[in-house]
């Protein structure tokens, strides 16, 4: 895939420290301008700047639970602000 178009997608099973490192890839990238996406000889570079519109969901149904980030931005134009409430995100420690 080439870093200005393209598509990448990856699906897997993965423990809680693999999903931490990939978080933990996606702050620093966002940090750093870039996020670089790979597996199986293909390649995605995206370059995240200005405003970023960030999506959360969370679902529980029965023992099934799905929880989805999307974020999304242009690197042609600027972003412009959206309104909505701030989001909060907090650790809940089971006793």
């Amino acid at each position: 895939m080439t870093e200005q178009m393209g598509r990448f997608k990856h699906q897997s099973m993965q423990d809680s420290q693999s999903i931490v490192r990939y978080l933990t890839a996606l702050k620093d990238g966002f940090e750093n301008g870039a996020l670089v996406f790979s597996t199986n000889g293909k390649r995605l570079v995206l370059k995240p700047q200005g405003l970023v519109n960030l999506e959360v969901e969370a679902k529980r149904k029965g023992e099934g639970i799905k929880l989805s980030l999307k974020f999304r931005w242009t690197e042609e134009e600027p972003a412009t602000e959206e309104g909505g409430q701030p989001l909060l995100i907090e650790t809940y420690k089971s006793k």
